[in-house]
C-alpha cells in the first residue's frame, strides 16, 4: 500500500517529527513503464566504451513543433515546506525560467482547508507560514502562473468556489488553472489507496462530483480553466474498469464522457519506473504515444471544446537517483519532449521535498533520495548524513534551468534530428531571430564531436555555450568557435545560442508540421476491408527478460482500409504485457492486434502504428508472417 515518506526537518522550519511528504502516488505505487526502453538498451549500469565518437544533427528551423507555452516549465510547491518562504527562492525560480507554480502540493491538497491553512488531523502537516496569500506572493515575485489543486477528498464544491471567488474577485489574483483533486483514482477504487476520500468510490462518482465543482467554480469566475484528473496512458490503473462501483468504462473514458465539454485542461502525472540510468534516459521515447492517447480521448469526447482543452503534466520527476546527473539529463530531455508534443505545462516534483534513502550513485557521489530541486538541509536521522545547506541546487535544477535558457515562452520549437541515439536534440527559434539548440549526451563514457546542419537558418560564428556535465555539476558559460561543430562531454547538456550570420536573408517564420495528435479517424466499419499491406516490426529495446517493440502497418493498396486487425505468431515464448494505440488478445503464440477509433482508417500509402512491451525467456526472435484483416501482409 502506498505510504508517505518521513524524514528529519530543518529545525527552524517545522515542529520536530513532522513528515516531509511527497505525493503518495510517487512514493508507493508501482507504475508500469509507459515508454518502451528505447535507444539506451545497449548501456548497462557499468559504463561501456563505444567506438563512435561523432554524430551529426540536423535542425529544420522552418518546421514548427509549436510555440513554447507561457506556463511550460513548472514546479510543485507544498504546504509542509519549511523553506518555501526563504528569501532566495523567487530568484532561484525565476533564474531557472520557472513560469508555473503548483499549490498546495500532492496528496495534502485533498485534506487542505485553504481558508485557515490547516489539514485534517493525522493527514499531514501545513506550515502556518505557507498560506495561499504567501504562495501567491512567491508566484508574483517569480512571475509564474499559479496552478491550484482544490480539495476533492475532504472538501466541497462550495469550498472550492469560495477559493476561486477569494482569489480572483476579492484579491484580483487572476488564477486561471484550477485542478479538481490530486490523483483521485488513488482513492481505493482500484484497490490501492493513498488519497484521502470522503466521497463514494469510482470514476462515475468523481465525474459527477467534478461536474458540480466546475459549475460552482465557474459561477464564481466564468473565465477560469477547470481541470480534471486522468490516469496516465499505459500506467496503472489505465484501462481498468471498476464495475463494483457502477463504472462501465475505464477512468478516463468515464470522466471525459461526463465533463469534457466543460473543462479547460486535463491532468496526468508521470513517474517512470527505472532500474538503471540507461533505462531512465530512454523513458522520453514513450512520451509522444502518451500524449497522442490523451489527445485522442479529448477529441473523442470534447466535441467543439476539444481545441480548448490543454494537457498539463502537473507532477513528474526521475523517480530514480533523484539528485543525480542522469536525473538532470532526464529533466531537460523529458520536459522538452512533453512540450514538443503539445503539453502546456510540465511541473517538476518538488521545490523542496526532504531527504530520503541516502546512497552512492554509480559515480560515487552522494544521492540524498530527495525529489526536490533545492536542498532543505534535512538529515536522514538526528545526526548524519545531512543534505547540503538550504537552497543548494540539486542536479535536476540545472537541467530545468537549461530548458529555460533554450526555450523562453513565446519562442518556436522546431524540428531536429540526431544520427546518434545517445545524443538527444531539441531546437527553438527565438523571437529575436536567433536559434537555440540543446544537445543531451546520454553516454556516460564518451564525448562526441557533433556536426550541426541547418535548414532555413544560416548560423553566425562564435555561439554562446551554456553547459552542464558530470564533471562540472554546475552550469558553465563559454564561447564556441563555430556553430557547425561542438564537442559535448559524457553525461552532459549543452545549449548553443546562435545568431544569424551577418548579411543572411531573413528566413520565413517556421511552418507547423503535422500536429502530434490528429483528430480521431472514422470509426471502423462493421466489416473491416481486406487490403494490400506491409508491416514493419522493430524491437526498440531488449533487457534480457523483456523488450519493447514498435509496429507500423502501411496500406500499399489503392483503397482505404477502414478498420484493421493485424495477426501474427511469436516464434518463441514472447507474451505481450502492455500495448498502446491498439488493443490486443493473445492465445499461446498467436496474437491479434486491433485498431482503435482514431487510427482505424488507413488511406492508400498511409500508415498506422502501435507499440508494446513484452516478456520472454530464451530467444526473442521477431515474427515474420503477418495477416491484415485475414490477408497476407509483406514484412
Amino acid at each position: 500500500m502506498p505510504t508517505s515518506r518521513s524524514s528529519g526537518v530543518r529545525a527552524c522550519a517545522a515542529p520536530a517529527g513532522r513528515p516531509r511528504r511527497r505525493s503518495r502516488f510517487a512514493v508507493g505505487v508501482a507504475l508500469a513503464a509507459a515508454a518502451p526502453l528505447a535507444l539506451l538498451g545497449v548501456l548497462t549500469s557499468t559504463p561501456t566504451a563505444f567506438a563512435a565518437t561523432s554524430a551529426s544533427v540536423g535542425v529544420n528551423a522552418g518546421a514548427s513543433l509549436g510555440t513554447v507555452p507561457a506556463a511550460g516549465e513548472g514546479v510543485n510547491t507544498a504546504i509542509y515546506d519549511g523553506d518555501l518562504n526563504d528569501a532566495s527562492v523567487p530568484g532561484l525560480l525565476s533564474g531557472a525560467g520557472v513560469d508555473a507554480l503548483r499549490f498546495p502540493g500532492g496528496s495534502e491538497s485533498d485534506v487542505y482547508n485553504w481558508q485557515n491553512s490547516t489539514v485534517i488531523s493525522g493527514q499531514g502537516y501545513a506550515n502556518p507560514a505557507n498560506t495561499f496569500d504567501d504562495f501567491m506572493g512567491i508566484a508574483k515575485s517569480t512571475g509564474a502562473q499559479p496552478i491550484i489543486t482544490v480539495n476533492y477528498g475532504s472538501g466541497t464544491a462550495a469550498e472550492a468556489a469560495d477559493w476561486v471567488d477569494y482569489a480572483n474577485v476579492t484579491k484580483g489574483y487572476g488564477v486561471r488553472y484550477w485542478e479538481i483533486g490530486n490523483e483521485t483514482y488513488g482513492d481505493g477504487t482500484y484497490g490501492s489507496k493513498w488519497e484521502y476520500e470522503n466521497n463514494a468510490l469510482g470514476a462515475t462518482t468523481y465525474a459527477n462530483n467534478a461536474a458540480n465543482y466546475i459549475t460552482a467554480m465557474k459561477a464564481a469566475d466564468p473565465t477560469i480553466k477547470p481541470g480534471v484528473v486522468l490516469t496516465t496512458p499505459g500506467n496503472w490503473p489505465d484501462g481498468l474498469v471498476a464495475s463494483a462501483y457502477g463504472d462501465t468504462q475505464d477512468w478516463n473514458q468515464t470522466v471525459l464522457s461526463k465533463v469534457a465539454t466543460q473543462i479547460g485542461f486535463v491532468v496526468v502525472h508521470w513517474y517512470p519506473n527505472s532500474t538503471s540510468e540507461s533505462q531512465l534516459l530512454g523513458q522520453s521515447s514513450g512520451i509522444a504515444s502518451m500524449v497522442s492517447s490523451v489527445r485522442a480521448l479529448i477529441n473523442e469526447y470534447a466535441g467543439s471544446n476539444a481545441p480548448n482543452v490543454q494537457i498539463l503534466v502537473t507532477e513528474t520527476d526521475s523517480n530514480y537517483e533523484q539528485d543525480s546527473v542522469p536525473a538532470a539529463l532526464f529533466a531537460a530531455d523529458s520536459d522538452m519532449t512533453w512540450l514538443e508534443n503539445g503539453v502546456s505545462s510540465v511541473d517538476w516534483w518538488d521545490l523542496h521535498n526532504g531527504i530520503g534513502t541516502v546512497a552512492d550513485d554509480s559515480d560515487g557521489s552522494t544521492d540524498y533520495g530527495d525529489q526536490g530541486l533545492l536542498s532543505n538541509a534535512s538529515c536522514a536521522t538526528s545526526g548524519s548524513p545531512c543534505e547540503p545547506a538550504a537552497e543548494t541546487p540539486f542536479s535536476p535544477y540545472y537541467g530545468l534551468k537549461l530548458d529555460g535558457q533554450l526555450a523562453p515562452p513565446g519562442s518556436t520549437m522546431v524540428s531536429a534530428t540526431s544520427s546518434q541515439p545517445l545524443i538527444a536534440v531539441h531546437a527553438v527559434r527565438t523571437t529575436g531571430g536567433g536559434l537555440n539548440v540543446m544537445l543531451v549526451n546520454k553516454d556516460p563514457a564518451n564525448s562526441y564531436t557533433v556536426g550541426l546542419n541547418y535548414s532555413g537558418f544560416t548560423a553566425g560564428n562564435s555561439p554562446e555555450l551554456e553547459s552542464f556535465s558530470e564533471a562540472s555539476r554546475t552550469i558553465t558559460t563559454s564561447t564556441g568557435s563555430s556553430g557547425s561543430s561542438v564537442t559535448v562531454p559524457p553525461y552532459s547538456i549543452t545549449v548553443l545560442k546562435l545568431t544569424a550570420a551577418s548579411g543572411a536573408s531573413p528566413s520565413a517564420s517556421p511552418t507547423p508540421t503535422a500536429t502530434p495528435s490528429a483528430s480521431p479517424s472514422p470509426t471502423p466499419t462493421s466489416t473491416p476491408t481486406a487490403a494490400s499491406c506491409k508491416v514493419g516490426y522493430a524491437v526498440s529495446s531488449d533487457w534480457g527478460s523483456g523488450f519493447g517493440a514498435n509496429v507500423t502497418v502501411t496500406n500499399t493498396g489503392s483503397t482505404a482500409i477502414n478498420g484493421w486487425t493485424l495477426g501474427f505468431s511469436f516464434p518463441g515464448s514472447q507474451a505481450l504485457t502492455q500495448i498502446w494505440d491498439a488493443t490486443d488478445t493473445q492465445s499461446g503464440q498467436a496474437v491479434s492486434v486491433g485498431s482503435l477509433s482514431y487510427d482505424a482508417a488507413i488511406a492508400p500509402g498511409a500508415s498506422a502504428s502501435f507499440g508494446f512491451l513484452g516478456s520472454y525467456s530464451g530467444s526473442n526472435t521477431a515474427p515474420t508472417a503477418f495477416t491484415l484483416n485475414g490477408s497476407s501482409c509483406s514484412s
